[in-house]
C-alpha cells in the first residue's frame, strides 16, 4: 500500500460485501487503492457507497475527497509525481467500470457538451458529470480537455445541442472559458452554458465569462441542467 494511513480493505468474499458499511469507505482507503493502481478494488468502494447514496453526492464526496489527499500527499512529498498520475490514471479506468447502464433510451435524450477549455489539461471532473448528466436522462458528448474554442463551436453548430458545460481548474482560463462561451452562442444562439471546476472560486466567475450558471459540485451541475432541460 502506498501510504501508512490504517484501513481496512473490502472483503474479498462478494457475501459479506453486504455487510460492510458505506460510511466506513474512507477518502484515505480510496486513494491508497488509486495510487496502488487497483481500479477494481477502487470500482467496488464507489459502487458500495452508491448503494447508500447517489452517484453525484459519493463523487462530489468520496471521490473528491480522495483526489484532495492524493493532491496533498504529491504536494508535502510524501507521494512522489508517479503515484499522483497513476491515481489519476486509475481513476479514470475506475470509472469506466461504473458507467451507469442505461439501455437504448439513453441515446434520445436532449443533448449535452461537455469539454475542457483551450488548455485546460484536466478530464476527471467532466468524465464524473458525463455519467452524471447520463444517470439524469441526458445524451452526453464528451469531448474531452483542451479543447479550442473553434472546434467546440463547429461541434455544437453541427448538432441539435441544448447544453454545454465548461471545465477549467487554473483561474487563468478565464480568458479560455470566456471565448469558448462566446463561440457556442454564435454558433447555436440560445444554448445554455454552464462553468465548473476548480476555477469557480473566481469571484463574479459567471458573469465574467457570460455563463448562465456556475456549479460548484456535481450535485449543483445537475440541478442547473434540470432547470434548462426542454420540458
Amino acid at each position: 500500500m502506498s501510504d501508512d494511513v490504517p484501513f481496512h480493505l473490502p472483503p474479498v468474499d462478494p457475501a459479506a460485501a453486504a455487510d460492510v458499511p458505506a460510511a466506513s469507505l474512507s477518502p484515505e482507503l480510496l486513494a491508497g487503492l488509486l495510487a496502488d493502481g487497483d481500479d477494481e478494488l477502487a470500482a467496488w468502494t464507489l459502487r458500495h457507497a452508491m448503494d447508500e447514496s447517489s452517484r453525484a453526492e459519493v463523487y462530489d464526496t468520496l471521490l473528491r475527497d480522495a483526489m484532495t489527499l492524493v493532491g496533498e500527499r504529491w504536494e508535502s512529498g510524501r507521494w512522489t509525481i508517479a503515484e499522483e498520475h497513476l491515481a489519476s490514471r486509475t481513476l479514470l479506468r475506475t470509472l469506466e467500470r461504473l458507467r451507469p447502464q442505461l439501455g437504448p433510451e439513453g441515446r434520445i435524450g436532449p443533448v449535452a457538451v461537455l469539454a475542457g477549455v483551450e488548455g485546460e489539461q484536466h478530464m476527471i471532473g467532466i468524465a464524473c458529470l458525463e455519467q452524471v448528466l447520463a444517470e439524469d436522462g441526458w445524451s452526453v458528448a464528451n469531448l474531452g480537455a483542451d479543447l479550442p474554442a473553434a472546434d467546440l463551436a463547429a461541434f455544437v453548430a453541427r448538432n441539435e445541442v441544448i447544453l454545454v458545460c465548461l471545465s477549467a481548474i487554473d483561474g487563468e482560463r478565464v480568458g479560455a472559458l470566456a471565448d469558448a462561451a462566446v463561440a457556442v452562442r454564435e454558433a447555436r444562439p440560445g444554448v445554455t452554458v454552464l462553468v465548473g471546476g476548480g476555477i469557480t472560486s473566481v469571484p463574479g466567475l459567471g458573469t465574467t465569462v457570460g455563463a448562465d450558471g456556475v456549479a460548484h459540485s456535481l450535485t449543483e451541475a445537475v440541478t442547473l441542467a434540470r432547470g434548462h432541460r426542454p420540458a
